[in-house]
């Protein structure tokens, strides 16, 4: 059986995406491969009707993303080559991956469980993107199939759980036991909590607190409701035009020093504002004194977030 020649498909995008034939040997992999499963139908299929669904690389051509259970089918076949989808970028894999989960074939494939989800979706941190407006966790959390706070959530967590991090007070077990829970809040939410709500409570639990032996254990925690100013206690302050003042707001970090659960706590808050910023591509019809003023608190959050960042760099050197 021969391979189809070298071709391409057709992204979201609608650009070309390279698909050519690469020697099985040459392929590289560090998937966690929870079993492969019946590969007889696979290479049956693949026998009759030739390679349908390519597998997919990385930019580099080498490293592949998915169809692990797809080369072993056509080893099994005795073929050398297989072909495979090589995308350019973060836009292109991601239609790659989800063009490979509408076309999945219950007869031949494996479902993926959400922890193997999530380790596909890290790959698609390693491609490049074609702007600075894009963001790998809009794609990737597509990908997963979960809202995108919720997975920089998980994906923050599980770097944590990565053996030899250097993350105290953190421990790896720790960060595991965090992880197997926000998992399963998503594919088996206890009642009571949504799951976003659950992860988020669960990621609070990275730097301190007993974390529970099961979501069952969790006590829903009703939601905060602002209490509303009473009217008319003073009148509303004018809207200042012109040169803006500084904010009469505390600092960032006003003391000498701070404990590594708040400096860890301060740096995901910035983690998450940053995400939700990421999805912005464009401003709408704003005032000019409007723009003004948030470039003026932009460039003055940028001083405390050096400041922090130099810290940071001091205490990797003492």
């Amino acid at each position: 059986m021969q391979c189809d020649a070298n071709s391409s498909v057709r992204s979201g995008r609608g650009d070309a995406v390279k698909i050519k034939n690469i020697t099985l040997s040459d392929i590289k992999h560090n998937h966690r491969v929870r079993g492969l499963g019946d590969l007889e139908k696979l290479a049956s299929s693949i026998d009759r009707n030739g390679l349908l669904q390519p597998v997919v690389m990385r930019n580099d051509g080498v490293t592949l993303v998915s169809g692990l259970r797809r080369l072993h089918a056509c080893s099994l076949l005795g073929l050398s080559e297989v072909r495979a989808l090589i995308p350019s970028d973060v836009v292109e894999l991601a239609s790659a991956l989800q063009r490979e989960t509408d076309r999945a074939d219950p007869e031949t494939d494996l479902p993926m469980t959400l922890r193997e989800r999530m380790d596909l979706a890290s790959q698609i941190h390693c491609m490049p993107t074609p702007s600075s407006k894009v963001s790998h966790s809009i794609y990737a959390s597509d990908v997963v199939g979960i809202p995108n706070r919720s997975y920089w959530r998980i994906r923050a967590v599980m770097n944590l759980a990565k053996e030899g991090a250097p993350n105290p007070p953190f421990s790896a077990i720790r960060a595991r036991q965090l992880v197997r829970l926000m998992l399963d809040a998503v594919e088996n939410p206890p009642a009571g909590w949504s799951p976003s709500r659950i992860i988020e409570e669960l990621h609070r639990l990275r730097d301190r607190g007993d974390i529970p032996e099961a979501l069952t254990r969790m006590e829903p925690r009703p939601k905060s409701h602002k209490q509303q100013p009473e009217p008319n206690l003073r009148p509303a302050e004018p809207r200042l035009s012109g040169s803006l003042p500084r904010p009469s707001h505390a600092v960032f970090l006003p003391s000498p020093s701070r404990r590594t659960p708040e400096v860890s706590r301060a740096v995901a808050s910035l983690v998450g504002v940053c995400a939700g910023i990421s999805s912005i591509t464009e401003i709408k019809t704003s005032s000019e004194e409007d723009l003004a003023h948030w470039d003026h608190e932009i460039r003055d959050c940028k001083k405390h977030i050096n400041a922090l960042h130099a810290l940071i760099r001091k205490a990797h050197n003492v």
